[in-house]
């Protein structure tokens, strides 16, 4: 315990001590149209190149901006996750001087698919899943979490992710322009189809509670009607 508490006061006197970066952020691939920003001491550069399709619509953009080194380290990543109806995946570079970020990364490109297959709904606020996915590249976690768009709608939803977003989900803006935020921490795991407990669970007991309800009416209906008699 006092080894890590040594480790925790170290890391935090380093990070509160450094020097901070100046980054370019904005939307785009041309600089001239982004901004130079001065990041807080425990953020670094980072440039993302995120693409994804939402109801078949694929998109593609790529972003700049601080990024703190409690979401991610410097150097290459690529997250990714797959729910059916949508499916994101980002390259992320991160880098640790002045304006650094200003190269232009490529889009992480069409993936393989895996070993993995998991359980997600076919399509936006569905109440069971319904839809089996193909985990692609990756993507080698099962989840099942609450996530919120940007209009600020909820839902609960089922699919393949990467683990590194499994890490950093509820930590809410891991990437710039992310479409989703996770509201809590997404429950992953390594095996094909393991992402189906919570939707028992959410989905069978209020069935049976209506078929016990519905069943004790008819009872009470029936007895009382043959009372009358």
């Amino acid at each position: 315990m006092v080894k890590l508490i040594l480790s925790l006061t170290l890391i935090w006197t380093l990070s509160s001590t450094a020097e901070a970066v100046e980054c370019w952020d904005g939307k785009g691939t041309d600089i001239k149209q982004q901004t130079l920003r001065s990041c807080n001491s425990t953020e670094l550069c980072a440039t993302v190149a995120l693409q994804g399709s939402m109801l078949g619509k694929f998109s593609q953009n790529t972003s700049r901006s601080c990024l703190s080194t409690f979401f991610v380290c410097e150097g290459q990543h690529t997250f990714s996750f797959n729910i059916a109806f949508a499916t994101m995946s980002a390259s992320v570079h991160v880098c640790s001087t002045d304006r650094c970020n200003s190269e232009i990364i490529p889009y992480p490109g069409v993936p393989k698919k895996n070993n993995l297959q998991c359980f997600a709904f076919n399509y936006p606020f569905s109440a069971t899943y319904d839809k089996t996915v193909q985990c692609v590249g990756t993507e080698d976690r099962c989840f099942n979490g609450t996530v919120a768009d940007k209009k600020g709608e909820t839902m609960h939803t089922y699919g393949c992710a990467s683990a590194n977003l499994c890490d950093v989900a509820p930590l809410f803006k891991v990437i710039p322009d992310w479409p989703f935020k996770f509201l809590s921490e997404p429950k992953c795991c390594g095996r094909s189809f393991c992402n189906s407990a919570s939707s028992v669970k959410l989905n069978v007991i209020p069935l049976l509670f209506g078929l016990i309800t519905l069943v004790v009416s008819q009872i009470h209906l029936s007895s009382s009607h043959s009372f009358t008699q």
